[in-house]
């Protein structure tokens, strides 16, 4: 299905006529330089035109297609009319440091002469003659000799290189019609044997190697397979390699071509979700499948802060100074990322896609698919398909499981990625569990239940250190409402804001903490440690054996406090018996995951109260900002 897929993706780019995806038999490569035979004479060092933007710090080869790059599995195999200089000129670097010079590369430079030896043996064109004439004559001592004398910049070293010919309309040896046809019967006299296409269907003949696949984040930086039969106990009825699962040599080219397009960190399509590189595509025309896939990976991950930074940070400051701007994906025009941010804040409060993006059709299939890393291969993380609108509308839900009021406003996306982060330990996602992002992603796709450990991670953070912030406890307020098996009309008003009702133990306790934890900032201010510094944890877990103590200590708190304001004594002293009238006699012992939970969500919802509507001295302790205390305040 992954396949069928990504082949069909394949065919309507190039019947679109999108001329930047590599034609059959072709690989887009980055070339450093060309080595242009058009003068060149027997005994002679050619002369080699560097290519690209070599303006700025770092140089821009030129990206070209050119003949489809050879699968190196293990020792020296050379492309045909390109490679590396080892291959080309016969020369590489001694080592990484550039001052360790060069040395000759015998093996690969005949690898590269028998291969065009071969292939263009009895041609009748004149650059392909002058090219067979040049490997003929050439050496790589004379190359490094070359090198060394400054004939040969050193900037082609370890370079892709390709040839050119004349000034005429067509100077790249790769691209005339000898050369084409030359690579067409190469190609088909390495293929493999004709079987059944598991892909089309069709009767072809069959990839003996698939194809790598370059930009998954952790794999192998020349590139892993989605496919391959590397040992004996992957085989089967005595079949060898592709023979195992047949896939024809055109199915397993289109495949491979376009997810590599697709992983290109410049394409717009692919997202890292924890170890999981993501890519979207859809089945709607060229411009329309790039603006897809330049919202949904900014809605899920936008790597460069696009949603995660309010827009208001952009504001300039009264003082006149320049606004600061506000952290953006650097692949896109600030007209483009204020687009997105305007389609992603619209589709967040609810409006139809087809509202947002008059191109975007809700009955568009939409197709994710995540990668990992595993040795020499990748692994599927997951794969999702569904229509544009179904995942938008699962998208709009998982953003309003996360609201919290105050906090997390449902009009808000919040990306994975900031979840993520929110979760790390030192704002690493690294640190965290592998599998998560995946897990988590998979939730917002198939709107079910968040990964457990999504939770419990939370809830460790919090313990760890003591920042009981709104993404960690919206993280968790999403869990808990999701495992409710409530419809999604249902789970909009549970556990948004403080609920005065609810009854629940673990919730009342943590709104009693919070109380608690005010009470002793207000009594004894210029503390170093509150608390919540000192028992969260215990409180949170383990309620009857540090409640008594803290409700003990907290009439000290409320006498100091009487003596000098009573009025505010008067108020913490009904908010706590307001509290406390909905708990048990006798606390647990211990709170389930879940209550743990609902003891954050609650000590949140009494926090953010407590910030908005409680009288001003109440305020100003729990922003730990001075304020006048008098009897006659209005409390109430």
């Amino acid at each position: 299905m992954i396949l069928q897929e990504l082949a069909a993706y394949y065919d309507r780019r190039i019947e679109g006529g999108d001329d930047t995806i590599p034609s059959e038999g072709t690989s887009e490569k980055a070339i450093g330089a060309a080595i242009d035979l058009s003068d060149w004479q027997l005994g002679g060092v050619p002369v080699i035109r560097l290519l690209g933007d070599r303006s700025g710090k770092k140089v821009k080869p030129l990206r070209m297609a050119v003949p489809a790059e050879i699968k190196r599995t293990s020792g020296v195999a050379a492309n045909f009319l390109w490679d590396k200089s080892a291959y080309v000129l016969g020369v590489k670097s001694a080592g990484k440091d550039p001052a360790a010079g060069v040395v000759p590369a015998d093996k690969e430079f005949e690898a590269f002469r028998q291969l065009h030896a071969d292939a263009l043996a009895g041609t009748e064109d004149a650059a392909l003659q002058a090219l067979l004439a040049f490997l003929g004559d050439w050496t790589p001592a004379r190359a490094v000799e070359a090198v060394e004398q400054g004939q040969i910049p050193a900037e082609v070293i370890d370079a892709n290189l390709i040839f050119t010919y004349g000034a005429g309309r067509v100077p790249m040896l790769h691209m005339r019609r000898a050369a084409r046809r030359a690579w067409d019967g190469r190609r088909a006299a390495v293929a493999g044997g004709v079987g059944r296409c598991l892909v089309t269907g069709d009767l072809a003949p069959v990839a003996k190697l698939h194809p790598s696949i370059k930009g998954v984040r952790g794999a192998q930086s020349s590139g892993a397979s989605l496919v391959s039969f590397n040992l004996d106990a992957f085989t089967s009825y005595g079949k060898s390699q592709g023979g195992n699962a047949p896939v024809s040599e055109s199915a397993a080219f289109a495949y491979g071509t376009i997810l590599n397009h697709l992983l290109a960190p410049e394409s717009g399509h692919r997202v890292q979700i924890g170890d999981a590189t993501t890519v979207f595509w859809t089945d709607a025309p060229k411009d329309a499948d790039d603006v897809a896939g330049r919202l949904l990976t900014n809605a899920v991950s936008p790597a460069y802060g696009l949603m995660d930074e309010p827009a208001a940070e952009a504001e300039a400051g009264d003082d006149d100074t320049p606004a600061a701007k506000p952290k953006i994906d650097l692949r896109m025009s600030d007209a483009e990322a204020q687009r997105v941010r305007t389609a992603l804040t619209a589709i967040a409060q609810g409006r139809a896609i087809q509202n947002v993006e008059p191109e975007l059709l809700p009955d568009t299939r939409l197709y994710v698919l995540g990668l990992a890393p595993n040795a020499s291969r990748l692994a599927v993380r997951f794969w999702h398909q569904d229509s544009l609108g179904g995942f938008v509308k699962r998208l709009h839900q998982h953003w309003r499981d996360l609201r919290l009021e105050p906090g997390i406003d449902g009009g808000r996306p919040v990306s994975i990625y900031a979840l993520l982060r929110a979760l790390s330990p030192q704002d690493k996602v690294d640190n965290l569990p592998p599998k998560l992002g995946g897990d988590i992603m998979r939730a917002v796709l198939n709107g079910g239940p968040y990964p457990a450990n999504m939770a419990a991670l939370a809830l460790m953070r919090m313990r760890a250190d003591g920042n009981i912030s709104a993404l960690r406890v919206a993280m968790v307020k999403a869990w808990l409402v999701r495992a409710m098996t409530l419809s999604p009309e249902e789970r909009e008003t549970r556990l948004v804001s403080l609920d005065l009702e609810d009854k629940n133990v673990g919730y009342r306790l943590g709104r009693l903490f919070a109380v608690l934890e005010n009470l002793q900032r207000k009594a004894l201010p210029g503390l170093n440690a509150t608390i919540r510094d000192r028992y969260y944890g215990a409180a949170s877990a383990t309620p009857a054996s540090i409640f008594p103590v803290l409700i003990r200590n907290s009439t000290h708190h409320a006498a100091r406090l009487r003596k000098n304001s009573g009025g505010l004594a008067v108020w913490y002293d009904r908010t706590i018996a307001e509290v406390i009238d909905g708990l048990p006699s006798h606390l647990p012992a211990h709170l389930t995951m879940d209550d743990q939970g609902r003891f954050a969500i609650g000590y949140f919802h009494q926090r953010q109260t407590q910030m908005q509507t409680a009288p001003d001295p109440v305020k100003a302790a729990e922003t730990a900002e001075p304020s006048e205390i008098d009897d006659d305040d209005q409390l109430n």
